[in-house]
């Protein structure tokens, strides 16, 4: 009988939390766990899986997922909520305006969208409890200057450009947080837009 390959975990970072006191001295707030990098699987990649299990092309599955985003988009204008098959239903959160919490009448100009929410389904739940992970234990914050300044190192030695993608992945920190990160360190001296291509930063060299 053929041994079955163990599935690996997916990869996770943890660092503690801290909260700083009013004398300036930080105490540990409890552990956060985040997966680390920032990969995502793209539209067209899934296309082209999906084309392989049937006879559409993966321009048939974008097609027919372009149709889908518009009749969700047209679903939620119309205040409906979207149910999405096994993976669960997507519903609009709406609330009033800042400065009106506590005004005594409410307009329909007061309202607006404060976003969307996704309520996973009860199967899909079930999926997530069959999960496995991966933690090498506690480091430390993977955005404190010695740890950015020991990744930013280790990668212009080998590399002239750095993107967001490669700062969110060499942080183990979403893409919008790597362009924060990004933007004070440009704003210290420490990295420089590079003129061959919009997006990418170089070390400013001291």
């Amino acid at each position: 009988m053929a041994k079955k390959t163990k599935k690996s975990g997916i990869r996770c970072l943890a660092h503690r939390t801290y909260l700083r006191s009013g004398s300036n001295k930080k105490s540990v707030q409890g552990i956060r766990v985040d997966v680390m990098g920032s990969q995502r699987t793209e539209l067209k990649d899934m296309a082209e899986s999906i084309s392989h299990a049937n006879s559409a092309t993966p321009s048939d599955v974008i097609a027919v997922w372009d149709a889908m985003e518009r009749e969700i988009i047209r679903a939620l204008e119309s205040g409906r909520r979207v149910a999405l098959g096994n993976l669960g239903v997507l519903r609009l959160e709406v609330g009033t305006k800042p400065g009106k919490s506590t005004a005594r009448s409410i307009t329909s100009k007061d309202i607006e969208a404060k976003g969307v929410t996704f309520q996973p389904s009860k199967k899909l739940v079930q999926l997530l409890a069959d999960f496995t992970f991966e933690c090498d234990g506690i480091v430390g914050h993977p955005l404190s200057d010695t740890r950015t300044e020991e990744a930013l190192t280790e990668f212009f030695a080998t590399h002239q450009y750095l993107s967001v993608r490669n700062f969110a992945t060499l942080c183990h920190c979403s893409e919008s947080t790597a362009r924060r990160r990004i933007a004070e360190m440009v704003a210290e001296g420490r990295l420089v837009k590079s003129a061959i291509s919009k997006g990418l930063y170089e070390l400013v060299k001291g």
